[in-house]
């Protein structure tokens, strides 16, 4: 069994707050370093970036995340039984040395997982109300990288990130669907994206090796090459969707060496394209 550390800044945060609300703006910064100094820097940001952009631009909604900072609850035994559940699920029985670390971010802010050296550190933020769906889909991420080798947040191409979305997505679905539990969050029906899935998946063909951040970012966060959000995120449903349909397990997914992900993506993508733009034959 793992056993899933939890930890918090939010109790830092909060001593920072009331005294920078204090404080005239040019001191806040100083105090953002001395009470608070969150010790790791988001994929594509820049030194000081967080706080800066903390100070500037979440600096006014604080008041309104106030009381469920404050009174935010870790639960380590749900979290060590859905990690549990995953590894589970994954079929992956090695231990993994995983840190949750829940802190206030931008309300920008995305999960993100550092790795340093056989260590996992996932940083979740809580000033925005996450919901379930979420935190499941980063943990999915945690074993998917253990047992794959692959990059959790840098240094990785964009069809090993939408795999690897993709992957966690139906990973979080089936941990929904085996507990009874349904998440309004989770559900495409919203997205752009799912207008046009024929066009995402060609436009985002070139892109598929790709590593800098303006890419990952982009067709994540971002608008893609076919001008909507979450390009790679539905782009990885579909690729994993199909994988799953040609008898593919999860676990066998995981397994995929990282040097063979962008082969299998780009192969499953010209499978899908073929199968929806090839006639059907009249019944």
């Amino acid at each position: 069994m793992t056993a899933v550390k939890c930890e918090q800044m939010l109790d830092r945060f909060l001593t920072f707050y009331d005294l920078a609300s204090k404080t005239p703006p040019h001191e806040r910064l100083s105090l953002w370093k001395e009470h608070y100094a969150f010790p790791h820097t988001p994929p594509g940001y820049q030194n000081d970036q967080l706080a800066k952009e903390m100070l500037e631009y979440g600096w006014g909604q604080y008041p309104l995340a106030y009381e469920r900072i404050k009174y935010f609850e870790m639960d380590p035994v749900d979290l060590n039984d859905r990690f549990d559940y995953i590894k589970q699920t994954m079929r992956y029985t090695e231990p993994i040395s995983l840190t949750v670390l829940f802190f206030v971010g931008t309300f920008e802010t995305d999960p993100f997982i550092v790795k340093e050296e056989d260590t996992y550190t996932l940083c979740f933020p809580v000033e925005l109300e996450a919901s379930e769906s979420r935190l499941i889909q980063e943990l999915a991420r945690v074993v998917h990288c253990s047992r794959s080798g692959l990059a959790p947040s840098f240094t990785r191409t964009l069809g090993q990130l939408l795999f690897q979305e993709g992957v966690a997505l139906h990973t979080t679905q089936a941990l929904l669907e085996d507990d009874s539990r349904f998440d309004p969050c989770f559900t495409w029906d919203q997205e752009g994206c799912t207008r046009e899935p024929n066009r995402v998946m060609i436009n985002i063909l070139p892109h598929l090796h790709r590593t800098d951040y303006e890419a990952l970012y982009s067709f994540t966060k971002g608008t893609g090459a076919s001008g909507y959000e979450k390009e790679a995120n539905y782009t990885g449903w579909l690729v994993v969707s199909h994988l799953l349909e040609q008898g593919y397990s999860l676990p066998e997914l995981v397994r995929i060496p990282k040097g063979d992900v962008d082969a299998i993506v780009e192969k499953s993508l010209f499978a899908l394209l073929n199968k929806a733009y090839t006639k059907q034959p009249q019944e």
